[in-house]
Parts: structure tokens; sequence; C-alpha cells
């Protein structure tokens, strides 16, 4: 045996001693201070559930193509299934900020991140249907039934989640700037008729361009103010407000 595989050999047992010992040390930490699934993970248990996750899931999936498209019916379908069996632990939102997500151990994962989205769409259904071991994650597949869709279904709504990139909010940015809001005076070039007559109506003093008119806008997703037509013109109405008497 040569120098040289003599010291490769010594550092392979030093490593192996250093990696026992720090075994040893945070095992004797774990038992001096107690565990507790409501304890954040640390970051080499983090990588070591991750590994687990990658670890579990067959190569072959990895090419698999999602063979349902993205449509508005598919997706109100896929939010249905998500709340029905995901929403518990990954919150309705997918960011793991649930009251069960927050105290599993480790935690639910923030679906919009790039340790999820960057899954291909085969391994995310290989997750949704046969789970992660070692954590709280369960698999959703039915015996006999490896043609369902509906894990395919939640692969979509799952890609919906994520954050968007930088020239998507730009494109988004624009798309806004440049839209027409009902009221505004475009609609007039088309339909002059029915504009004349609408704009007479009441519903004329509550729907606004939010760019001219921002005290009246409507805020979403939840409707905060709603603007009213009086007679001075359009008054900004406030949910929380005790209603008003007789």
């Amino acid at each position: 045996m040569t120098e040289t595989q003599h010291q490769m050999k010594r550092s392979i047992v030093a490593l192996v001693v250093l990696l026992a010992l720090a075994a040893v040390v945070y095992v004797a930490i774990v038992v001096h201070s107690g565990f507790s699934a409501a304890d954040k993970p640390s970051s080499l248990e983090r990588v070591v559930a991750r590994a687990v996750r990658n670890v579990s899931i067959p190569s072959h999936t990895r090419k698999e193509a999602n063979p349902l498209s993205a449509t508005p019916e598919l997706l109100a379908e896929a939010r249905e299934h998500f709340a029905n069996r995901c929403a518990n632990c990954h919150g309705d939102n997918g960011n793991g900020e649930s009251n069960i997500g927050r105290n599993l151990y480790p935690k639910a994962p923030d679906l919009r991140q790039p340790a999820t989205q960057n899954l291909t769409d085969g391994q995310l259904r290989y997750i949704i249907r046969s789970g992660v071991p070692l954590t709280g994650m369960p698999g959703w597949a039915k015996p006999h039934d490896e043609q369902s869709d509906d894990s395919w279904k939640l692969v979509l709504y799952i890609r919906s989640l994520r954050n968007l990139t930088n020239e998507e909010r730009t494109q988004q940015t624009t798309a806004i700037s440049s839209a027409h809001f009902t009221g505004s005076a475009s609609c007039q070039k088309c339909h002059a008729q029915i504009y004349e007559h609408w704009r007479k109506t009441p519903m004329a003093n509550v729907v606004r361009d939010p760019r001219e008119s921002p005290n009246v806008a409507l805020t979403m997703p939840a409707f905060t103010s709603v603007a009213l037509p009086t007679s001075r013109g359009a008054k900004r109405l406030d949910p929380s407000a005790s209603p008003p008497n007789g």
C-alpha cells in the first residue's frame, strides 16, 4: 500500500470518528434537553429530511410529464382537492403556516418556495401519492388507482402557488396599467348608446377607475371599502362601522 493510500485511509477513519463523535454529542444534547415537535428543526435535520425525501423518489419519475393543462375549471377542482387534503397542514395558500403544519416535525414546507417548485411534475406527483418517510406527509394513492388524475390536478395547483418571477411581475404590472375598468370612457367608443344609459345609473357611481378615484376603489381579496351613491356623489362605506339607527 502506497503512502497516498495510507493517508487516504487515515483521512477516512478520522472522518468516521468525527461523525460518530458528533452523533454522540447530538444524542447527549437531545437526551439532556428533551425533544419536542414544537421545536424548530436544526439546519442539519432539515438537510437530512430533504435528503430522505429526495432519496425516496424513484429516478424515473423525474421525466414524467403532467398530461393535464392548467385551465380555470381544472384549477378550481384542484383547489377543492387541496382544501380537503392539504390545507390542514400546508395552509390555504401553501405557506405551511397552519396550526398543524407549524407543529409537525419537520415542519410542513412552504410549497411556494424553490425547494418544492424546483421539483419536476413527476416528482411532485410521486410525493403526493406516496408521501415522505419520517415526516408528517401521508401518501394519498388509492389501491388500484394508478391512473387517477387527482394527483396531477394537485400538481397544477401547487404550480399556481409559486411566487412570480421578476419578468412575470413586470408583465402583470404592464397588464394592470393598460387595463380598462368598467365605466371608463373607452367603453363609449364601441357602446355609445349603452354607455350613455349606464352612466346615469347608480352603479356608475360605484364602479370607478381606481387610478382616478383611489378612495372608492375596492380592495382585494377582502372588500374593505365600497363606494355608495348619494345625492352628493359617492360615499365610502366602512363595513366594520355600526349600522345606522332607523
